[in-house]
């Protein structure tokens, strides 16, 4: 227990370390060399109930949101439907329980890359995993809607992309089964834009010798693509094990974070190592959590996990949030919203001048 607990306050400290939002109006040098004016944060916050379903219908008053400790107005809320399903509800439940009518928005479409991670030398925990969770990503695939385009990545001794964007869904939903995804022997669909293919680096996924690695070449491929994205993982372990029996996550780590949060992009972790509990899966939930997703384990209950990521990533709120004064760095955001068994999901790192 203590070794996990030293873990995790490694990670966790490492992020805080990293996560340098400036977002008072003033004029600010960013990591990549150029000066911008930021006068307010825009973050993405998805909330769902008790049972995994979106809570809709939430204005700025429902939101407390603090940033560096601080709290800080919520300016102004956009609700954003991913789907037909979440666009198509044009009644929404006020904070006082009545029906209001609201003109029915257009469901955005979503951008969502699919990870999955091989064992190159198979360990029985983890090939039962992966052959119980492929069938399942395949018929999540097959669920998307109209306006959806997914991306494959494969990552085993090292990084390959198996699919640039496409809505070819029925295509995917073939490369994600079992045999295809260790084996990859199917021709990809045709592209549709935006291009991941067109930023990544082939030579450097072959390079990769870590899932840290990995991660953040995605998360840089991604960030030439506007808009929000979603990472979904299927995979073991994000780090390694260290002599004493310890897990060690290099400065790999915060580079991707860094890397995802550029490109939008949260990670929904869904862990398939077939046990309750391993040390490895300490990485994995921070990504996750870092970047304004979720990590859920999938070797007893993988219907419902699959369940939960439909409902999460079904819609979202951008929030506008005015900065205190002077604020110090570095900091964090943190979002609670007013309603009994409400949870949210934020990411944590917000890079300068990126919105």
């Amino acid at each position: 227990m203590a070794s996990r607990l030293v873990a995790r306050i490694a990670v966790l400290m490492t992020v805080l370390a990293m996560a340098l939002t400036p977002a008072v109006a003033q004029q600010t040098q960013t990591p990549f060399g150029t000066t911008v004016d930021v006068t307010r944060i825009l973050t993405e916050v998805r909330v769902v109930d008790s049972g995994g379903s979106p809570i809709l219908g939430l204005g700025p008053e429902d939101f407390r949101v603090k940033v560096g400790g601080e709290p800080v107005e919520v300016e102004s809320v956009l609700w954003i439907p991913s789907t037909a399903e979440a666009a198509a509800e044009s009644a929404v439940r006020t904070t006082e329980g009545t029906i209001e009518d609201r003109p029915p928005r257009q469901p955005e479409g979503r951008l969502i890359v699919i990870l999955f991670q091989v064992d190159f030398a198979p360990r029985h925990w983890r090939t039962v995993g992966l052959v119980r969770m492929a069938p399942r990503a395949s018929e999540f695939v097959a669920g998307l809607g109209p306006g959806d385009k997914v991306a494959l990545f494969v990552y085993s001794s090292h990084l390959q992309l198996r699919a640039d964007f496409t809505d070819d869904l029925e295509a995917i939903a073939e490369m994600v089964k079992t045999s295809e995804v260790l084996h990859g022997n199917m021709k990809p669909p045709d592209r549709t834009d935006p291009s991941i293919g067109e930023y990544f680096d082939i030579e450097e996924g072959k390079d990769a010798a870590s899932m840290a690695r990995a991660l953040e070449l995605i998360g840089k491929a991604l960030q030439s693509i506007p808009g929000t994205k979603s990472l979904v993982f299927f995979g073991y372990a994000l780090g390694r094990m260290s002599a004493g029996h310890r897990v060690t996550i290099d400065d790999g780590y915060t580079k991707a974070v860094e890397a995802l949060s550029v490109a939008k992009t949260s990670v929904f972790s869904l862990d398939f190592t077939d046990a309750d509990y391993h040390s490895l899966e300490i990485g994995l939930r921070a990504v996750a959590e870092d970047t304004g997703g979720f990590y859920v384990k999938t070797h007893l209950f993988p219907e419902s996990a699959m369940t939960r990521l439909v409902q999460v990533i079904s819609s979202y709120y951008e929030l506008s949030i005015v900065p205190p004064p002077q604020l110090k760095q570095p900091y964090v955001i943190d979002v609670k919203v007013k309603r009994r068994g409400a949870r949210t999901y934020v990411r944590q790192y917000h890079p300068t001048g990126k919105r």
